[in-house]
């Protein structure tokens, strides 16, 4: 049995396409992301309920 597959999601299409991709080949794809963001401001290109709705 192979290993699972890390697909780094960014939010984009890309990266959703890819992980499709690899799970209709077969394979066991888990995605990540990570809040690169933080501080007094802690704003970016989307919140953190944005990534937990995501899921």
């Amino acid at each position: 049995m192979s290993s699972p597959v890390m697909v780094a999601m960014s939010g984009g299409v890309d990266s959703s396409v890819a992980a499709a991709l690899l799970m209709d080949a077969g394979h066991e794809v888990v995605g990540v992301t990570m809040k690169l963001w933080g501080g007094p401001s802690d704003t970016g290109c989307c919140a953190v309920s944005d990534v937990d709705d995501a899921r």
